[in-house]
């Protein structure tokens, strides 16, 4: 049996077989832990005698790691995107693109009236729009903060008033389609992630936030949340929106309700304190 490194110091320790058709491994191990000890028989009986400094170093898990994962002042690392990159193919609604609103409130402001707001489509140029219209929600998005949170990990929080049924922000990510997403949570499984950040729209249309996203992906879980997402078409293309369900003060945090379907793993705990809290996502 040739040295290995780790023994190179105590060769004098690793003895050979006098028959090499012999099965038998022969170990002399340290004295200190096996003073007397005789030639191991099998395979089994000589890792059992490994010196434990060995197997100490050779799977030894370094704590600064989990540090910096549970870090207090910086969020887990992630590419941040600022509109969504497409893995399936993209498709325009040609109907959508060609809408027109009508029967909007003067001066075509297009507010509650509004036919392409009732079914959640932006203006667009088709459309015979002031500048004062209020229907092209996802032009500007609202003001927040990553902040780490008593209970639920990281969190978001307005950095300015909004009002209700204002557009905050728009939830983007990678656009995979079904059998994508199965095969990203099955890895996530495999690896034993616990966060990944997955929006279905779709059967075919899901927006995974996990690695590449934007500040939506910290909004946390409410079971009375102050917002919610909403599906809307923007010159025929699909894009998902968080909107406010009521005011929102500067300072108050953002959540929306996950409607989370479990896929693997012991159901997640809920911490919103809500009145209402269901206990479990």
């Amino acid at each position: 049996m040739p040295a290995c490194a780790q023994c190179s110091l105590h060769e004098n320790r690793i003895t050979e077989s006098v028959d090499p058709s012999n099965t038998m491994i022969s170990w002399s191990i340290w004295p200190s832990t096996s003073e007397g000890a005789g030639p191991a028989n099998d395979i089994k009986e000589t890792f059992r005698r490994l010196p434990l400094p060995y197997a100490d170093q050779e799977f030894n898990i370094n704590p600064i790691k989990k540090e910096e994962i549970e870090s207090l002042t910086t969020p887990p690392p992630y590419v941040h995107l600022k509109h969504n990159v497409y893995f399936v193919k993209k498709k325009c609604d040609g109907d959508v693109f060609e809408a027109k609103c009508t029967g909007c409130d003067p001066p075509l402001t297009c507010q509650i009236r509004c036919s392409c707001r009732s079914v959640f489509i932006s203006c667009s140029q088709a459309c015979k729009c002031s500048k004062m219209c209020c229907n092209r929600p996802f032009r500007r998005e609202k003001r927040v903060e990553i902040v780490k949170t008593q209970l639920c990990g990281w969190g978001a929080v307005a950095l300015e008033a909004i009002e209700k049924g204002d557009f905050v922000k728009e939830f983007v990510g990678e656009v995979v389609d079904g059998v994508t997403c199965q095969e990203r949570l099955e890895d996530m499984k495999q690896r034993g992630d616990e966060n990944f950040y997955m929006c279905k729209v779709s059967k075919n249309f899901v927006i995974d936030a996990t690695f590449r996203g934007n500040d939506c992906r910290f909004f946390n879980h409410s079971c009375t949340p102050n917002c919610q997402l909403e599906n809307w078409q923007v010159n025929g293309k699909t894009r998902l929106g968080v909107f406010a369900l009521q005011d929102i003060q500067v300072g108050e945090p953002l959540t929306y309700n996950y409607r989370f379907e479990q896929h693997f793993g012991p159901q997640t705990e809920c911490f919103c304190g809500a009145a209402n809290c269901r206990g479990k996502l």
